[in-house]
């Protein structure tokens, strides 16, 4: 059942899947699916006006509420960031370990692409869960993936979160779903160390990129490169057209 919601344009639903329910919010416009994971300041403003921006060039937008409450202040978002940290479905500080959350996810994945149709959706995770990328390419559903700034686990600039035998099934896949990956250079929170480990797992290399793993690199210092730094990430890179780029050729 969905109902109208205070994000207008937007239809909020609850979906349950792996023992687990929480609320979605679904844009009223229909096209090709995709799932945008807010990042840790929770779904904010911020997050709302991207998803209204990849909406407005054609796509159905799903926004899954995975803590705080929708378009939550970025402060308060950071002021309950320690608790969101140690809760269960989050994995936050160990690598090599796929958050439990993830698991609801790829059934919300499939639930999407088994409604909008086509040959599959689109995935974009931010900072605190665009690791969650990496486990969600497992899945078929998902061949339109977007890791931007991942930033976890917290500590182990070099790891991964997402368990070894997830890792190699997503790099493993015999279908075209390249993984765009966006960063500021220097970024404290996503160093380059976290995308060799990704480039060594979908290229087989921690020096040269290929085509199984797209990275997208943003002179300057910031973090957040779709959206609080979009501005400043635009003046290097159009991040938000790139990712376009990226929807549109995987989807088509």
């Amino acid at each position: 059942m969905t109902t109208a919601t205070q994000m207008p344009g937007y239809l909020e639903a609850t979906f349950s899947a792996a023992g687990d329910e929480r609320r979605i919010f679904r844009s009223e416009q229909k096209g090709r699916g995709i799932i945008l994971l807010h990042e840790l300041p929770g779904l904010t403003a911020e997050t709302k006006e991207l998803a209204d921006w990849i909406v407005s060039n054609g796509f159905h937008v799903v926004m899954p509420l995975l803590f705080g409450v929708p378009l939550q202040s970025p402060a308060m978002g950071m002021v309950l960031a320690p608790a969101v940290c140690i809760r269960r479905e989050f994995n936050c500080f160990v690598a090599g370990r796929s958050s439990p959350i993830t698991d609801w996810l790829r059934a919300l994945c499939r639930h999407v692409h088994a409604e909008c149709g086509g040959p599959g959706i689109g995935v974009i995770g931010m900072c605190f869960t665009g690791g969650y990328i990496l486990s969600l390419m497992a899945d078929a559903s998902v061949i339109a993936p977007v890791t931007a700034q991942p930033s976890l686990p917290f500590l182990q600039s070099n790891g991964l979160d997402v368990d070894a035998q997830t890792l190699r099934a997503a790099a493993a896949r015999a279908d075209s779903a390249p993984l765009l990956g966006l960063r500021f250079r220097e970024d404290k929170y996503c160093r380059q160390g976290r995308f060799d480990a990704i480039n060594e797992a979908f290229c087989g290399s921690t020096e040269v990129s290929c085509a199984r793993f797209q990275q997208v690199i943003v002179e300057g210092e910031g973090h957040a490169t779709l959206t609080f730094d979009y501005g400043k990430a635009a003046r290097s890179v159009d991040t938000r057209q790139r990712v376009l780029e990226h929807l549109r050729a995987q989807l088509s």
